[in-house]
């Protein structure tokens, strides 16, 4: 979902987007605050009112692209790529290439943020008391934010998985025991039980205190929490599955091709219809030169399949997903997942070596999973 966001910006090659999502919270967080000041202070004016709301705002969110940065800076630090921070309805989150593979850095990484967090909330206060009697306003401002910050903070340090600090139970547990998945298990038991607590604490504001927004909100985090939590729990142990195997172990050679000029008729008929081939590999002589699929075909009308050739609608190789015959197939069904993809080359350099399917990779899924017991 979060790969839909809009790039606003990068920091040290991390890029910085925001999800259609934050415009609802960032006019409900305004909204909020305006209302707030305008209740705590009936003497400002209305420009002020909310000019103060929407820059209180505005840090507010870019605290959370810093508590990001501190997981994110962190974990370059540890060797591990971030591909993005993205700003959504909860928050923010800050998306890596892989886990760490060690305690000691999953640890680290996690703590980073709540620590920024901290830090911020302290930053906020001292400019708070600075501001006591030159500009009201920036004093409220920089206070609200100084307590939003601790908030986000000890939120975040509450043990529950995906929180961070159910990602530091996790590291604790893994370092203590040595079992990374005795760690994964803990946390998200922890992560369970955060979320159902939200959704008792949200079900009783709405029921015995008439706050239903509060309570319908506080249900919101609880379904992302939960769904979050049981989402890493699947994918930590499908990772822990394909550990150790790699791309060249299960691909397959026989690559379904086409040639570039291909009219898109004559790759339906031969390759989807006859080989029952949903996908091929489109060729220029030797050199891969792009994917085409059936989705491809479906975007361009059925009476100008004869007209349009395969390479006018394919996926080019610049923009293609490609694995290497030694990457694992832990990162091969992470690429996959995150692009949706139903299929991805395995290229050694230029060559064409083969191709890993869906198909092929849950079956291998299912191999593993069995010969594990």
């Amino acid at each position: 979902m979060l790969e839909s966001a809009v790039t606003i910006g990068r920091v040290a090659g991390i890029r910085i987007g925001i999800h259609y999502t934050w415009f609802i919270i960032f006019a409900l967080l305004t909204l909020s605050l305006m209302l707030l000041f305008q209740a705590g202070y009936p003497h400002w004016p209305q420009a002020q009112v909310t000019t103060t709301a929407v820059v209180t705002s505005l840090l507010f969110f870019l605290s959370i692209v810093l508590h990001e940065l501190g997981h994110s800076l962190v974990a370059l630090r540890k060797g591990i790529p971030v591909r993005s921070i993205t700003l959504f309805i909860f928050g923010g989150v800050a998306q890596t290439e892989r886990d760490a593979e060690r305690a000691q850095d999953e640890f680290w990484i996690a703590i980073a943020g709540p620590l920024v967090s901290l830090a911020l909330a302290a930053a906020f206060y001292v400019l708070s008391a600075l501001m006591q009697g030159l500009s009201e306003p920036a004093a409220v401002a920089f206070g609200w934010l100084a307590f939003i910050n601790l908030v986000v903070a000890v939120f975040n340090l509450i043990p529950g998985f995906p929180l961070d600090g159910g990602r530091v139970f996790r590291a604790t547990v893994w370092g203590l025991s040595g079992n990374p998945a005795k760690g994964m298990a803990w946390a998200v038991m922890g992560g369970r039980l955060v979320a159902y607590g939200l959704l008792g604490v949200g079900a009783w504001l709405a029921i015995m205190h008439g706050l239903l927004l509060n309570g319908l909100w506080l249900a919101a985090i609880a379904w992302f929490l939960l769904s979050a939590a049981e989402a890493s729990s699947r994918d930590f142990t499908l990772g822990q599955l394909l550990r150790g195997v790699s791309a060249r172990q299960i691909l397959r050679p026989d690559v379904p091709q086409v040639a570039a000029g291909t009219a898109l008729q004559n790759w339906v008929d031969a390759g989807a219809l006859a080989g029952g081939e949903r996908a091929a590999v489109v060729t220029r002589g030797a050199d891969v030169v792009g994917l085409v699929t059936l989705s491809d075909a479906r975007k361009v009308a059925r009476e100008r399949w004869g007209l349009v050739a395969v390479d006018e609608v394919m996926t080019p190789r610049e923009r293609l997903q490609v694995v290497a015959p030694d990457t694992g197939l832990e990162d091969v069904l992470r690429a996959m997942e995150r692009q949706s993809l139903n299929q991805v080359p395995v290229m050694e350099g230029e060559r064409l070596v083969g191709w890993i399917d869906r198909e092929r990779l849950m079956r291998a899924i299912r191999v593993r999973s069995e010969a594990a017991g």
